[in-house]
């Protein structure tokens, strides 16, 4: 019986050895499953579809439930909607979503089951945001994360050993900020576009081995998509051009290829406007123009002679390299790849330096409130490259390949620190500085002198390209709106948590306080955005301009009111 054990356990040994990778996604799976249901966002209403996710997923409900992309649905019951679609108004008059609709499409599978759901429940509306489409948006992120994570895995299966496969795929997927977005603010565009430049980087390196027209329509198709979620991601198409060019005669050989085998080019450009079409007509009938910059519209611009790249690299404020530092052995290790794997310097090296160029160059460079950067999250599957060349580089010598991996190790524990931290505002969301950096520095609460020192980013300067820190004087006044953990336990209590007959007041007690450690940040939010509103209410000539505004856009003056508060919660007026 012995020597059977012996032999089974030998035998399933030597069948996970050359898996261990999949292993390892297979764990961050449901590492992330628990860590949702830990934090079931999906149960509390203005959770999960927030900020930027209500423009990005506007779209399914207006076309799908409503039948109405003019959003006049919207205008009819702004008691209900007007809070969760912010529209800007275009040229023509009419109302239209800022966001491009790629990030929709890949909502949709999952938007689709959980109106289904809803059709058939009598527990939930099939209004487009109830819990189902919440639940189904929260673990969306997750699906594509996991088939990101598969297809990076083959990407580096091609150049590295198992280990070192294994050990990135950990580092790629649970420690950097790519697991708060696949997690806490799941929906957010970064885990999917993630996942797609992933699988785009896997088709870019088989189309190479071999070409062919099928392959060629389907980078066309993916690059279109990748562009259409977040336009910027377009330099992509500098990783298909670059890939495993080694010298100019190459570069001139690439070009050659391209000219010769035009019929390939022509379908990849096919393949890229195919998947734009419905955004050109989205916009024609919004705006009556087939492109349409709506994030002008809301001011948002590049500033490309003042890029802010020491801040968005190495900055307290949210430099790239300290909040997500992993990132900086992937970066380093881009310069191991002349030795370790040639032709893939150029393109790497190429698309970094744009890619930091552009996002530092944005007119929010800190791209609003976060944790870390979130704008480099969508290049990951790239960076894993140089980091995967250089793990393998120190492998040369034991001691430096262990202290390496022990380093990454740090690094991961590090990072779920820093997301704990981040949602119990210890890390601030929209910037940090030196001082508040070091004062909550391995402490998983904000200290009160934090709340001192915090400095903010003046957004209506950052319009104009200057960057100019809200100095602690003004914290301290706004001291008085911020709520204290109690008063949000408390608030916990009286509107959130529903009480079971004979649930004494220690039970009730410990179930807030797992709700404030759970979403601290969302509830101070909600607290904050109901003083404002009382705050207008008690001011008359305030409530004055106010109501004017109301009876201009057709809607109640306690609508009103409370879109005034959330723009002053949104842009820091408060």
């Amino acid at each position: 019986m012995k020597n059977y054990l012996n032999v089974n356990i030998e035998k399933i040994f030597l069948y996970l050895k050359p898996r261990i990778s999949v292993l390892c996604i297979v764990l961050i799976a449901f590492g992330a499953t628990v860590l949702n249901f830990s934090h079931n966002k999906w149960k509390h209403q203005g959770a999960v579809i927030q900020w930027d996710v209500k423009s990005y997923y506007a779209y399914l409900p207006a076309a799908f439930i409503y039948k109405d992309l003019s959003l006049q649905f919207r205008n009819n019951n702004i008691e209900k909607f007007g809070d969760l679609i912010w529209p800007i108004e275009t040229p023509t008059g009419k109302q239209a979503i800022v966001t491009s609709m790629g990030l929709s499409f890949l909502y949709a599978p999952f938007f689709g089951i959980a109106h289904l759901f809803c059709l058939a429940s009598s527990q939930y509306e099939a209004d487009g945001y109830s819990a189902p489409y919440r639940f189904a948006l929260v673990f969306s992120a997750l699906f594509y994360v996991i088939i990101g994570l598969f297809f990076l895995r083959k990407v580096l299966k091609t150049y590295f050993k198992e280990d070192v496969v294994a050990i990135v795929i950990l580092a790629v997927g649970i420690g950097t900020n790519l697991l708060y977005y696949y997690t806490y603010e799941a929906p957010m565009p970064h885990a999917y576009n993630f996942a797609l430049i992933s699988i785009f980087i896997y088709l870019v390196i088989s189309f190479y081995e071999n070409p062919s027209r099928s392959k060629s329509f389907y980078i066309g198709l993916l690059s279109g998509l990748i562009t259409l979620i977040r336009p910027s991601n377009i330099i992509v198409l500098v990783l298909l051009f670059l890939w495993d060019i080694k010298s100019f005669k190459e570069l001139y050989d690439r070009i050659y290829f391209y000219i010769v085998k035009y019929k390939y080019t022509l379908l990849m450009l096919i393949g890229f406007v195919l998947v734009w079409i419905p955004q050109f007509a989205y916009w024609y009938y919004v705006s009556g123009k087939l492109f349409y910059f709506t994030y002008g519209e809301i001011g948002g611009k590049f500033f490309f002679n003042n890029p802010q790249i020491t801040n968005i690299l190495i900055s307290y404020k949210k430099g790239w390299f300290v909040y997500t530092p992993i990132m900086l052995l992937a970066f380093i290790g881009i310069f191991s790849l002349p030795k370790m794997l040639k032709g893939k310097f150029f393109p790497i090296l190429t698309f970094t330096l744009l890619n930091i160029f552009i996002l530092s160059s944005w007119w929010c460079w800190w791209f609003g409130g976060s944790f870390g950067n979130r704008a480099f999250i969508d290049s990951y599957g790239i960076m894993a490259i140089p980091l995967g060349a250089l793990i393998t580089f120190f492998k040369r010598k034991k001691i430096f390949y262990y202290s390496l991996a022990a380093l990454i190790v740090l690094l991961i524990g590090f990072n779920n620190f820093q997301i704990q931290q981040y949602t119990r505002q210890a890390i601030h969301y929209w910037w940090m500085n030196k001082d508040a950096y070091w004062e909550t520095f391995l402490k998983l609460h904000p200290t009160e002198r934090y709340w001192d020192v915090i400095t903010l980013p003046d957004y209506e300067k950052a319009r104009q390209g200057v960057y100019v820190e809200v100095k602690p004087e003004r914290q301290k006044k706004k001291q008085s709106i911020v709520p204290t953990k109690q008063e949000i336990i408390s608030y916990i209590k009286d509107n959130v948590l529903i009480y079971k007959n004979g649930e004494n007041s220690e039970l009730q007690s410990k179930k807030a306080e797992e709700l404030f450690k759970k979403d601290s940040a969302n509830y101070a939010k909600i607290i904050i955005i109901e003083k404002l509103q009382k705050s207008i209410k008690n001011n008359p000539s305030l409530l004055e301009l106010i109501e004017k505004k109301a009876k201009k856009k057709g809607i109640s003056l306690d609508s009103m009111v409370k879109l005034d508060a959330i723009w002053l919660y949104e842009n820091d007026k408060y």
